[in-house]
């Protein structure tokens, strides 16, 4: 298989995936299943630091991710989809049949992540959260106290997470992007997006990292934001002053979680791109962006360039320039700010190839397959791109 089929099919994989973003779980809450699934993670991530019962967190996580994705596509076969297929569809099936230690878990925490969400939102805004945490001890059942404080620290961490699922990735808003939808992305949202994605490209091309670590990486990679919020590169904030205030929060979010200092340092270093495994969790974060911008330009939800008068994007003096040199589309704008972040780096060439792919695909029609048949065309345009 050449990679054009590779890289068409991890655009496929991720196309699909957005359903888990589109789809609405719960109505009231308007949280979609994305939503719902980044908070069984969390409570994975956190039952790991307090309780350790399992040595393979990463495989838990993928149970969670994946089962959720073929339930919203019934009609994707992972193992004749994806190269590494039959190992995740192996997963899928631990999941469904729940014989495995990991794929117990898994279930545990699917239902007791439904069991804290009914808990919350049973209280008002007037709750005593003392109270809160009492009730939520009643579905841990701790032996001692040494256990109940570990499942405190568990539902403390749960619960400020819990706001991410409110919170609206900040490029999308009236203030930048003005994207034509009522319900914009969530920053949960978006974390499930990554570690999608992650999967997806670690089943095509071959590299000797820890997609474990890196899936763990990026299920907690935005934990500063609970606090902060999403602030973007065009918001009047430096990199160095928004790293401070992230930091910041993430030492706060961390709380007393056992494995807080582990987290901290996962974190710098995913910022610094420290390993391997940084530098794939960095490129998975940001191109998923670039990538929600093509969705969204190939459904017609974003607004032409000349549009744009509001949209504070516009003062940064590389946009000013990437439309004086012809850039006619937002996603133009998009790529022309992203691309050298991947196309210089020797490790994962396959990113930037991705962004170069989907700038020459329609990714609305990439489900039915038919951007997936003029692959000389397209292996034409990615070699023509990558030399501009």
């Amino acid at each position: 298989m050449n990679d054009i089929q590779k890289l068409s099919k991890i655009l496929q994989f991720y196309v699909l995936g957005n359903k888990l973003k589109t789809t609405i779980f719960d109505e009231k809450s308007n949280y979609s299943i994305a939503d719902n699934l980044f908070g069984s993670i969390i409570l994975a991530i956190a039952m790991d630091s307090e309780f350790k019962e399992t040595d393979n967190l990463g495989k838990v996580i993928r149970m969670l991710i994946l089962s959720e994705f073929i339930k919203v596509n019934l009609d994707y076969d992972l193992s004749q989809s994806l190269e590494k297929g039959n190992e995740l569809s192996q997963d899928v099936q631990e999941f469904f049949e729940s014989q495995t230690l990991e794929a117990k878990l898994a279930f545990k925490y699917r239902i007791w992540d439904c069991f804290l969400m009914d808990t919350i939102k049973s209280h008002d805004k007037a709750y005593d959260f003392n109270r809160l945490i009492r009730e939520s001890l009643s579905l841990f059942q701790p032996k001692n106290g040494e256990e109940a404080d570990k499942y405190e620290q568990v539902f403390r961490f749960y619960y400020l997470n819990q706001k991410l699922k409110h919170k609206e990735r900040g490029g999308w808003d009236k203030n930048h992007w003005n994207i034509k939808s009522e319900r914009l992305e969530r920053i949960s949202e978006h974390i499930v997006d990554t570690m999608l994605l992650a999967i997806g490209m670690n089943s095509e091309f071959s590299h000797e990292i820890n997609i474990d670590k890196v899936l763990e990486t990026l299920a907690i990679h935005e934990t500063g934001e609970i606090l902060i919020g999403d602030i973007t590169p065009f918001d009047g904030v430096s990199r160095e002053k928004k790293m401070a205030m992230e930091h910041k929060a993430i030492r706060d979010c961390l709380g007393n979680l056992s494995e807080k200092n582990k987290y901290i340092k996962m974190l710098l270093d995913f910022d610094e791109q420290q390993s391997k495994e940084d530098t794939f969790a960095y490129f998975c974060d940001k191109i998923v962006a670039d990538l929600s911008s093509k969705l969204y330009q190939d459904n017609g939800l974003h607004h032409p360039l000349e549009d744009q008068s509001k949209n504070c994007v516009f003062k940064s003096e590389k946009v000013q320039e990437l439309l004086a040199n012809g850039a006619k589309t937002p996603f133009d704008i998009w790529f022309g700010c992203d691309r050298t972040i991947y196309e210089k780096n020797l490790s994962f060439p396959e990113f930037f190839d991705l962004l170069v792919l989907a700038k020459n695909m329609n990714l609305a029609n990439l489900i039915s397959r038919d951007e997936m048949k003029s692959e000389d065309n397209l292996s034409l345009k990615l070699k023509n791109l990558k030399q501009e």
